[in-house]
């Protein structure tokens, strides 16, 4: 629910935290009713699901407007780790920006060695491990 709010208005959702890095550089938002009209904001069919891909392009994350974001990776394990920070990252931009509207993002160089560290084989296992700890399912 955190990705919603940048879907909908001009505000764009870009890295803040180190684990927000794998989010990447710019988040495109696709409209479904751009091309499609008014829908029930879900991906149903394939001309939907290729137009939402091709938007997405080589990017990791996009936002679906009024509806959330679909996240890739090289790894399924890579992937959920982006989605969770991508939320952590979305939380963390709404209460920078209700302090001040001026925010020091992460340049770009910071981007690329942080997603670089975060989205290691080393650093996804961890966090893997992490996760199947917290949802009580160690024997995965």
């Amino acid at each position: 629910h955190a990705v919603i709010p940048f879907g909908v208005t001009p505000t764009p959702l870009r890295p803040v935290a180190h684990v927000g890095a794998s989010i990447g550089k710019e988040i495109p938002v696709w409209d479904i009713r751009h091309k499609f009209g008014d829908t029930n904001l879900l991906v149903v069919n394939m001309e939907q699901g290729r137009d939402l891909a091709d938007l997405l392009g080589g990017n990791n994350v996009i936002l679906m407007r009024g509806h959330g974001c679909a996240v890739t990776g090289t790894s399924v394990q890579g992937a959920v780790m982006t989605a969770i920070y991508l939320q952590v990252n979305a939380q963390l931009l709404q209460d920078t920006l209700n302090m001040h509207d001026e925010v020091e993002y992460l340049s770009d160089g910071e981007i690329d060695l942080c997603a670089e560290t975060f989205l290691s084989d080393f650093s996804v296992q961890r966090a893997w491990e992490y996760f199947q700890r917290r949802a009580g399912a160690e024997s995965m």
